[in-house]
């Protein structure tokens, strides 16, 4: 066999599976995919990488109360787990509408 034929087929088998990923949503089921937020979209990540008695967490803020949360990250540096969390402070948001003094 020559290098013409060899790469003409090369070229054909190419041109084929390009074929068959362009036409692949046509036959393929579409995928369909939901995010439900609600559950959490009160909650507001103030940082994400803060310490609190020499242990590296996050620090969240509910807001419709104002809770200061703290969650810890565990010891492992490999792995991304994290502890309860724990009430740090109250916040007075109510107080923000108030007139200044």
């Amino acid at each position: 066999m020559s290098t013409t034929c060899i790469s003409k087929a090369a070229l054909w088998l190419i041109a084929l599976f390009l074929g068959i990923i362009a036409l692949r949503p046509l036959y393929s089921p579409e995928a369909r995919v939901s995010a439900d937020t609600s559950k959490f979209d009160h909650v507001y990540i103030v940082s994400p990488m803060f310490l609190y008695k020499g242990q590296q967490g996050l620090l969240l803020m509910d807001k419709p109360n104002g809770n200061v949360w703290f969650i810890g990250r565990g010891n492992d540096q490999l792995t991304l787990k994290y502890g309860e969390p724990v009430f740090i402070i109250q916040i007075p948001l109510e107080k923000l509408d108030q007139a200044p003094r």
